[in-house]
């Protein structure tokens, strides 16, 4: 499925379930997360590695973003940073997938445009626990960006 057909599918409605952008270099991680958040009721995109993902985030505004801190290329707190300096992104909650429960880590995830994080390896339940929580909090987007 090519970016164009997923906008199509897409199309903003008042009872479109939240869309979750899901970003990993690993396609287990992938498959686990996105077929858990599809069972939760959600909508899953996934992006490879942070290129795929700005290229989702141009056509669509997910209402939260699953994005591991230590993907390849541009790293994962990189990624998060640069979301956030975007106007049309700064609101995106950002959910950072760290490997260690290290300070530093989770202050880093934090410092990044984080608003939570989830340990590696993960534990899908609690993955849907927290972006459970993270939709509550926030209102839907509007999934269409403008150009």
């Amino acid at each position: 499925m090519n970016i164009q057909t997923s906008i199509t599918d897409l199309s903003p409605s008042s009872t479109a379930p939240p869309l979750v952008l899901v970003v990993d270099e690993s396609t287990d991680t992938l498959n686990l997360l996105c077929k858990g958040i599809l069972a939760a009721g959600y909508t899953a995109l996934s992006a490879k590695n942070a290129d795929g993902a700005l290229k989702c985030l141009e056509f669509v505004s997910p209402d939260a973003i699953l994005l591991d801190a230590a993907s390849p290329g541009i790293k994962g707190f990189e990624l998060g940073r640069r979301i956030k300096s975007m106007p049309a992104w700064a609101d995106i909650p950002i959910l950072f997938m760290i490997e260690q429960a290290e300070i530093d880590q989770i202050i880093s995830s934090f410092e990044n445009g984080g608003n939570d994080y989830i340990l590696k390896p993960l534990h899908l339940p609690e993955a849907l626990a927290r972006l459970t929580t993270c939709f509550a909090t926030r209102p839907a987007t509007n999934r269409s960006v403008s150009a």
